[in-house]
């Protein structure tokens, strides 16, 4: 079995990313393709290989692995997954983490809206600020702190932070749902490795 990335997270991280950018002409499409595998932290050994190819004169590919075209169309595969197969609060979390504009938003404004059950907050502004706030990367949240949200909606900073403590908790839980719940499918139709043995060569199809 030969597997396209290193773990679930990984796939979906560059799934959305491909996707996230509009259908190219085949040499654009290739230099943005260089870019977001020289970009993973943990390549994989076929992705290595699959960048040493696409860096070459000619672009070549082996005629075994997938093209531009397959590797696209197997990340809308992967996309596809996640929102068929998902319950609605954990596809929620796997946008609000991994996908990109409008699909990011839509994911957050649904985590909001989930949240208003148990967070201890109700008002749909406030907690859709706090959801951005907790995806923020950490070097992004300078200016933007929990007790500058507070005070723009008008609650106790002790009340935002206790939401934005459980958004953390019950956000990572939902993700790690979402994940375990792709994986075996995943692991399946080769995307990624099973959890005992390391990834190889470049997958051929999520398809069954």
């Amino acid at each position: 079995m030969n597997e396209a990335f290193q773990d679930t997270r990984q796939a979906l991280h560059v799934a959305y990313l491909v996707l996230s950018l509009p259908p190219r002409q085949k040499a654009p499409f290739r230099n943005m393709l260089i870019r977001i595998l020289e970009a993973i932290d943990r390549p994989t050994k076929a992705q290595e290989a699959w960048l040493n190819e696409l860096r070459g004169p000619q672009g070549d590919f082996d005629p075994e692995r997938l093209t531009l075209e397959e590797y696209r169309a197997q990340c809308a595969m992967i996309t596809d997954a996640a929102r068929t197969r998902l319950p609605s609060p954990e596809y929620a979390a796997v946008l609000a983490r991994f996908a990109h504009g409008d699909e990011k938003v839509r994911g957050i404004k649904a985590l909001a809206v989930w949240s208003r059950k148990s967070s201890g907050i109700t008002a749909v502004g406030l907690l859709e600020d706090l959801v951005v706030w907790n995806y923020l990367p950490r070097t992004k949240r300078e200016g933007a702190s929990i007790r500058d949200l507070a005070e723009r909606h008008k609650v106790t900073k002790d009340k935002a932070f206790r939401a934005a403590k459980w958004m953390a908790s019950r956000f990572t839980e939902l993700e790690n749902l979402a994940v375990a719940r792709l994986e075996s499918g995943f692991v399946l139709h080769g995307v990624v490795p099973a959890a005992n043995r390391p990834a190889c060569d470049f997958a051929q199809s999520v398809a069954a």
